[in-house]
């Protein structure tokens, strides 16, 4: 079955402000090694399939264009956070390409070891061929983190392929720190991976409103998060770990880790 890439570009990057700002938000900063986070999601992506779409804040389509080049560029109308942009991407996908797998990552994450990553998403993405579920990725996680939301886990559905219980809001440090003495609960990324059409169709059943997302009716879309409108209430849900120097660089502090890991592991 045919794999496809969505990136998700359309975020603003308050996070990181002011070094991140609304005219060039945090996935175009040329800060890894003269490339963006953007450029090296891109990258990433084209070991995965040639079919690769942006989804974009209208105002960055053209910021898109000059760093990764004419690919397919799908713009969100208006911003109401990623649960409208994922639908209204997946359904011009299907529409174009059938019931593809896709696998939506977003641009302003930084991937440490790239072949583990690619190892992660092509098991998730053989799951989701074979099967009718939703799948995510488990991040292994390295420290008790405050800012992140968890995934708890529960027993294999198939080797590597864990069923997942139930997502988690971001944690105090107490209960952080019981969750990874526990050893079954992980780091959510955001990102999936599915069918065109098991995404539609859970889509359809559990968030109709959302699922009903077109060009014209989208600044009525409410603003939501695909966690909220879709996968806390999907039936079938999957994970697939992943421990591959994964950070989603929202602080400052993240940054200067990430970067001073790059610096070091570029040949002397």
């Amino acid at each position: 079955m045919k794999r496809v890439a969505l990136i998700l570009a359309g975020g603003a990057g308050t996070r990181l402000r002011p070094l991140s700002s609304d005219e060039n938000p945090k996935q175009f900063l040329r800060i890894f090694d003269g490339r963006s986070l953007l450029q090296k999601t891109y990258e990433r992506a084209k070991r995965l399939t040639r079919s690769i779409y942006v989804s974009t804040n209208e105002q960055y389509a053209a910021k898109c264009e000059e760093q990764v080049g004419k690919v397919n560029i799908l713009t969100e109308p208006a911003r109401r956070n990623n649960a409208p942009a994922i639908a209204l991407s997946c359904s011009e996908i299907e529409a174009r390409e059938g019931d593809v797998v896709i696998a939506v990552l977003p641009s302003d994450h930084f991937i440490g070891d790239e072949e583990a990553f690619a190892t992660a998403i092509d098991r998730a993405c053989a799951f989701a061929e074979s099967s009718d579920y939703l799948v995510t990725i488990a991040i292994q996680p390295t420290e008790p983190h405050t800012g992140y939301g968890y995934l708890e886990l529960d027993g294999e559905i198939v080797a590597g392929v864990i069923r997942l219980e139930r997502f988690l809001e971001k944690p105090s440090r107490d209960r952080a720190e019981t969750f990874l003495r526990a050893g079954n609960y992980a780091w959510n990324a955001g990102i999936f991976i599915w069918r065109a059409s098991v995404f539609r169709r859970e889509l359809q059943r559990v968030a109709p409103q959302i699922a009903s997302v077109t060009r014209e009716n989208y600044e009525q879309m409410p603003s939501i998060s695909i966690d909220y409108a879709l996968m806390e209430k999907a039936a079938n849900v999957a994970a697939v770990r992943g421990d591959f120097g994964w950070s989603d660089v929202g602080t400052f502090e993240a940054l200067e880790r990430v970067l001073l890991g790059e610096r070091a592991s570029r040949p002397q």
